[in-house]
């Protein structure tokens, strides 16, 4: 078997290495690009949003790559995400492509053990192979993601423009590449020490505004979609702090880890938002309602165009940027946003933030 599955941000490290340990082979298909969301916009329907968009692309040259099966989460949730794996599938037919399509639904999380059964047929095997593959791709989920907050964290303070992220990117390669625990353990520990060698002096002990960016998972984790708006962000001289990473995401989603997180988040929203549609909004509301308890200096709202829950979130978090007197800057993502717009828009923001600091 060799399986593709959505591209997301980071999340094909960890997932490439639970494939590998149940025996499958995984297609990882090259990160996002413009060539991937035309691809994937002349074959959507027009009012799809980017994330269904740019992930069929990339399913589509993963399909080109050899892979024979695809790996897709769904569920019985308002946002349309749940329907995502059922379009793609008849737009991928449409177009001729054979393959076999795995649904995950975490309300049928059981349905794992009798695709894995297919597989082995004995239940010991079966039982072992999953135990393991789990282990070693939670230990790599979170060194990724103890890695990529180290970066969040030093960036601001960097001695040179971009070095944080060249390195950051090299020990991510590294563990990418790693199977065994131990020497993940080993990757963390020198990639650490190196980001936090990267501190400018000077910086070392200024004080350092933090943002949160909040919005539709898809927009906040995939960094072509936002434009590396948290490296730029970082150079820039804020701490980026993104409510959702490739790591939170699969342990949130799947095994619910986190969830007294979201009890209080959710807890928070209940003043402006009473019922959770999909897409985040609760969430977004939620942190963004934390973030300001905790003192953040202002919050980006991400979401792609179109997508209603986020669409409803907007106007919330606008009435709360009026209560609360802090900056939220909005912004709405499709195939047709310029880079050069966001940066702009991004740069009066930091701005404003500045001004308030002085």
């Amino acid at each position: 078997m060799k399986a593709t599955f959505p591209y997301m941000g980071n999340i094909y490290i960890p997932l490439s290495t639970l494939l590998k340990n149940l025996d499958i082979e995984p297609v990882i298909p090259p990160p996002p690009d413009k060539e991937t969301l035309s691809l994937g916009t002349k074959y959507s329907p027009e009012l799809m949003c980017i994330p269904f968009k740019l992930t069929l692309g990339n399913l589509i040259k993963a399909l080109e790559m050899g892979a024979d099966t695809i790996i897709h989460c769904s569920g019985f949730w308002s946002c349309r995400y749940g329907y995502y794996p059922y379009l793609h599938h008849q737009i991928l037919k449409e177009r001729g492509y054979k393959f076999e399509y795995i649904i995950l639904k975490k309300e049928e999380w059981q349905n794992i053990y009798f695709i894995l059964k297919k597989i082995y047929k004995k239940d010991y095997k079966v039982i072992n192979k999953f135990i393991k593959a789990i282990i070693k791709t939670y230990y790599k989920s979170k060194i990724m993601e103890e890695l990529e907050r180290k970066a969040m964290e030093i960036r601001p303070k960097e001695k040179k423009k971009g070095i944080t992220t060249k390195v950051l990117n090299k020990y991510l390669k590294k563990l990418y590449e790693e199977d065994n625990i131990f020497k993940m353990e080993k990757i963390k520990k020198r990639g650490i020490e190196e980001l936090a060698n990267l501190t400018d002096k000077k910086k070392e002990n200024s004080f350092i505004p933090k943002i949160k960016i909040v919005g539709e998972a898809f927009c906040v984790v995939e960094p072509y979609v936002n434009f590396r708006i948290i490296e730029k962000l970082g150079e820039l001289g804020f701490h980026a702090d993104p409510f959702l990473t490739a790591h939170s995401w699969l342990g949130f989603h799947s095994i619910r880890l986190g969830n007294n997180i979201y009890k209080k988040v959710r807890e928070l929203a209940k003043e402006y938002w009473q019922y959770n549609v999909g897409g985040e909004d609760t969430n977004t509301i939620g942190h963004s309602l934390l973030a300001i308890k905790e003192g953040y200096m202002g919050i980006i709202h991400l979401h792609p165009f179109g997508c209603m829950p986020q669409t409803m979130a907007s106007g919330i978090l606008e009435k709360i940027s009026k209560e609360y007197n802090i900056p939220i800057l909005d912004i709405s993502l499709d195939e047709h946003t310029a880079e050069n717009l966001i940066d702009t828009r991004l740069s009066a923001f930091c701005e404003i933030i500045k001004k308030r600091i002085e």
